[in-house]
């Protein structure tokens, strides 16, 4: 049996391509509800980025995805619509928890053995990752966004 990842993922960027990336998903979920079967785009390559139950909460698109949180589907979205994300992922029965963003044409992922906020406090690297992404938030402060990682 496959493990599954829970995603959550914001994309960032101008409102009308955020606004048709955001259609571009429930377009999905709607075409994998109608078909049965997984659905992504012809110009996606990528055929293990599948992604299934799309549900949106506010900005934040949740999904989940199988066996890895398809940080390159992300990324080749991003691309084309010309946005840039922040994404966490976790996969509870192994113990895997990250957060990636993509910036600037860069992604940068930070993931950790265990859901535990606390012991992040003192990881250098986990810390510059949070400043980044902050930094990221705060170019588009009207995306009408609540920062809502896990």
């Amino acid at each position: 049996m496959a493990n599954h990842y829970s995603n959550t993922v914001l994309f960032i960027g101008e409102p009308e391509n955020v606004s048709a990336l955001r259609h571009l998903f429930w377009d999905i979920e709607r075409q994998q509800k109608l078909t049965q079967m997984y659905y992504l785009p012809d110009f996606v390559d990528d055929t293990t980025g599948y992604v299934n139950d799309i549900s949106f909460n506010g900005q934040w698109i949740n999904y989940q995805s199988r066996w890895t949180p398809n940080l390159y589907l992300l990324v080749q979205l991003a691309e084309r619509y010309q946005v840039e994300f922040i994404s966490g992922f976790d996969e509870m029965v192994n113990g895997i928890y990250g957060e990636a963003l993509y910036s600037n044409g860069r992604l940068q992922s930070v993931s950790r053995d265990a859901y535990d906020e606390n012991s992040a406090v003192n990881d250098p690297d986990w810390l510059a990752f949070r400043q980044e992404r902050q930094t990221l938030l705060e170019r588009y402060p009207d995306n009408g966004h609540e920062l809502q990682l896990r």
